[in-house]
């Protein structure tokens, strides 16, 4: 038990003053909560989707909502297993290169990854927005929504995203209404899109601290890495014998 007590206080040790254990775990709580939600996005939607272009009798109010789920699932999924892919193979690139030093190798990986990230929040921001809108406006409701945008604030919005479709004030009980949408189906992507939001800000803030501040105004992306400085009667030992263990263990890098 005290061993047990004993390893559990290192580990907690080693994740306040390690900053990379810090975001191992970071990231691993992120894709151990986040794909058991997509997998349920897309599970819900596929169980109510009709096929597209069609009537769905689960959601007269808003007939392609379960192919949001579905859609959105999927592709933030993909987009997060693309993100563990890229992420391993420039990490493998930086520590195998030869063709550069460490720190073009640790800003290639940085950059890289900083793409991405940046490609992959806007095409999520730009989701999150429209699907946002299609499924929210239901539960608003037409008349609160001109009383809070305006008439024609309301038709500028929604000819800027290709709305045209009726606006209901979305009800669960009556099946043969058309404002009706299968309860289930509705309050999965009304609550997971509400959430969606508040971890999206959450990554926007830890982003732009870290990426955009950390690193990159603050100049500490490879302030860790440093060279040990050689003489020329080293360097030209190290050249006529580059099988010496000594001399070059002298040219190691500190990571």
């Amino acid at each position: 038990m005290g061993f047990q007590c004993s390893n559990c206080g290192k580990k907690l040790e080693g994740f306040l003053t390690d900053r990379e254990q810090r975001k191992v775990w970071g990231m691993g709580i992120l894709y151990v909560v986040g794909f058991p939600i997509l997998t349920l996005m897309v599970v819900v939607g596929a169980l109510k989707a009709s096929p597209p272009g069609e009537d769905n009798p689960n959601c007269p109010a808003e007939p392609n909502m379960p192919w949001f789920l579905v859609t959105g699932g999927g592709g933030i999924a993909f987009l997060l297993l693309v993100r563990i892919v890229v992420n391993k193979v420039m990490r493998c690139v930086k520590n195998n290169q030869q063709c550069c030093d460490d720190v073009a190798g640790c800003f290639c990986e940085f950059g890289c990854n900083l793409i991405y990230d940046i490609m992959v929040m806007v095409m999520i921001v730009m989701w999150m927005i429209t699907v946002t809108w299609w499924v929210f406006r239901h539960m608003i409701g037409p008349d609160r929504l001109h009383s809070i945008l305006g008439k024609e604030g309301l038709d500028t919005f929604r000819a800027s995203l290709g709305d045209n479709d009726t606006i209901h004030h979305v009800q669960f009980t009556d099946p043969q209404s058309s404002n009706y949408c299968d309860h289930l189906l509705y309050m999965v992507a009304f609550v997971l899109l509400s959430l969606g939001w508040i971890v999206l800000t959450g990554a926007l803030i830890v982003f732009i601290a870290d990426k955009i501040f950390n690193k990159i105004v603050c100049c500490s992306l490879c302030r860790n890495i440093t060279h040990n400085k050689l003489s020329e009667t080293d360097e030209e030992q190290i050249r006529l014998n580059p099988d010496s263990n000594d001399m070059s263990s002298n040219y190691a890098i500190n990571l």
